[in-house]
Order: C-alpha cells, then sequence, then structure tokens
C-alpha cells in the first residue's frame, strides 16, 4: 500500500484543533438559546417552550458528544476511524452520537422531537374533540422509545476489532495520515446495508411523522373551517409559529443533508480524500451552532432580543399637546 499525499487539512491534529475551537465557539451560543427560550418566550409560545428546551437539550448533548467526546477522524470510503476526542470508547461513542443524531438532529430536520411539537400544536388547537387524544400518549411515548432502538442492530452488528486494519487498508486506495495518538482503528461495519438499512428507517418514521402533523396543522389553520374558540389574532400567532418552526427544520436540513449526501456519494463511488473527509465532518460537527442561530433567528421574539444591542432601545417620544383655549369674559355694570 502507497501512503496518500499530505495535507494539513487532512490531518488528524486539524481535525482535533478545529474541534476544540468548534466546542469553545459552541458553549456561548448555546448558553444563549438556553437563556432565551427560559428568559425570552412569551406568553403565546408558552405550550412549546419546554419543548424548544427539550430540542435544545438534544443539540448541546449531541455537539459535546461528537465535539467533546468523540471527535471522529473516519477514513471515508471505508466506514472506520480513529477516535480523538477525550473518551476512548468508540463502540459507545458510536452509539450515543447515531442515538443523539436521531433524537436532535432529526428535531430540526424530521425528528421525533419536532414532531411532538407540531403534535402538540395540532392537540392544542384542533385535536382535543377528537379520536387522536385517545391514542396520541401511545403513540409520543411509542416515538420516544423508539429512539434508542433504532441502531442496536448497527451496534450489536459491529464485527470483532482484531482485524480490522487488514480490512480497511484493502478497501482503501493509499493509507491516510496515521494519528499519533495512543488510539486503535475502529471498524464500524463490514456490511453498511445494515447499517444504511437503520438509518434509513430512523429518519424515514420521524419524517412522515413530522410531515404528517405539519401539513395537518397548515390545512386546519389556512384551509379549513376554524374553530369557534379561537380569534383571528390567535389563529394569526399559531400560524407565524408554525411558519418559524418549518423554517427552523427546513433550513436545517438543507445543512444536514448536504454532508449526509456527499457521505453515501463517496462510499458508493469509493472517492477517497481525507481533506474532503475532514470538511465534511467539521460541517457536521458546526450543526449544532447552526442549529441555535437558526432557532434564535426563526423565532421573532429571540431575534429581538438577539439584535437589541444592535439597533438599541428606540425610545417613545411623548409630545405634549398644550391647547389654549381663549375665553371671554363679559363684565357688566352692577
Amino acid at each position: 500500500m502507497i501512503d496518500c499525499s499530505r495535507h494539513y487539512l487532512g490531518s488528524p491534529d486539524f481535525l482535533k484543533i478545529s474541534f476544540h475551537v468548534v466546542t469553545v465557539i459552541a458553549a456561548p451560543i448555546h448558553t444563549f438559546g438556553f437563556y432565551c427560550i427560559l428568559q425570552k418566550t412569551p406568553k403565546h409560545m408558552k405550550t412549546v417552550k419546554w419543548l424548544l428546551f427539550n430540542l435544545h437539550c438534544w443539540c448541546v448533548l449531541l455537539d459535546i458528544t461528537v465535539s467533546l467526546f468523540g471527535i471522529p477522524y473516519i477514513l471515508f470510503p471505508a466506514p472506520a476511524g480513529y477516535q480523538l476526542g477525550i473518551i476512548d470508547a468508540p463502540r459507545l461513542i458510536f452509539y450515543l452520537g447515531v442515538t443523539f443524531v436521531t433524537g436532535e438532529t432529526n428535531y430540526y430536520c424530521v425528528s421525533t422531537s419536532i414532531f411532538v411539537i407540531f403534535e402538540n400544536r395540532y392537540f392544542l388547537l384542533f385535536g382535543q374533540n377528537t379520536r387522536w387524544r385517545f391514542v396520541r400518549k401511545y403513540i409520543l411515548i411509542g416515538s420516544y422509545c423508539l429512539v434508542p432502538l433504532y441502531f442496536v442492530p448497527s451496534q450489536l452488528s459491529i464485527p470483532e476489532q482484531e482485524n480490522v486494519e487488514k480490512f480497511v487498508w484493502q478497501s482503501l486506495s493509499c493509507i491516510p495520515e496515521i494519528p499519533k495518538y495512543d488510539r486503535d482503528l475502529f471498524l464500524v461495519a463490514d456490511n453498511i446495508v445494515l447499517l444504511t438499512a437503520s438509518l434509513a428507517i430512523a429518519c424515514g418514521v420521524p419524517f412522515i411523522e413530522c410531515a404528517t402533523f405539519f401539513f395537518l396543522n397548515a390545512y386546519h389553520l389556512v384551509l379549513a373551517r376554524k374553530p369557534g374558540k379561537l380569534s383571528n389574532k390567535t389563529i394569526q400567532m399559531q400560524y407565524k409559529l408554525l411558519l418559524a418552526l418549518f423554517a427552523q427544520s427546513s433550513v436545517t436540513v438543507i445543512f444536514f443533508l448536504i454532508p449526509v449526501i456527499s457521505i453515501i456519494v463517496i462510499i458508493f463511488t469509493g472517492y477517497q480524500s481525507q481533506v474532503f473527509n475532514n470538511i465534511i465532518i467539521l460541517a457536521l460537527a458546526i450543526h449544532g451552532i447552526e442549529s441555535t442561530l437558526i432557532m434564535v433567528v426563526a423565532h421573532k421574539p429571540y431575534r429581538k432580543f438577539m439584535f437589541l444591542p444592535f439597533y438599541g432601545k428606540r425610545k417613545k417620544t411623548a409630545t405634549t399637546v398644550v391647547s389654549i383655549i381663549p375665553s371671554l369674559r363679559l363684565v357688566g355694570d352692577a
């Protein structure tokens, strides 16, 4: 086997330093996101306040797992790599990573948690007197229970790690730069069919749930006859909230799907470039920062608070109008 051409962008050192920088930048941004949710959520959003908090917690958990504990140095097109994070437990980090991706990343894109938000909107506004109220708790509990189970088959099928180097080097056209740290090469799967199927199910099920309840909300808010208990102001606010959630999920899915599609293309075409691999993994690493910023920008109360220091408080100038009415006084002789 020949060595691949060396480039700093394709080195383990570049990836490790980049992830540490991302962690330092992400910490205050995530803290700001928590503050906005807890302190700046208005009354008309109080029913989704703790759901947004739940989503943000998934986001932070994913960032900590991947950017601090994990730091995966992946050797695509082989489904293998090294773990450069502070915890040397590749099997555990892999399981937690894909589980948090199912719970959090999919929350913004097609996830269980965003499904819960859309379902919550539908139930509170339109579904309290329908048959859905009898089954919703079971569906919600079942959806959350599935999150840690999606990748159990892939986890159980991880091959033995004794002779993985021979298998990996044979699947690559050249040997990339090996980390200097005392870490072992980890092979996620010797057959990607099961891993691909698990990923498809983990994304497909929540996507169907989210799409269903988004369109149910949109239909009842826009096209269907409105319930008598809803005023025009309430309908308008809920419509804006639905649009904000849709924008939040749609923009994030674009940022998430681009690197994921790139990985799929690399694996199936056999293209090898460690520089490209590092950039893809780094793009996934900054997903948490993107998600938090999109959440703040998409919702008007958070957006106004974020831009407040730049524009300053607009002081309302009170104008006092003094009217002078002339009076006519008649003085007669006594």
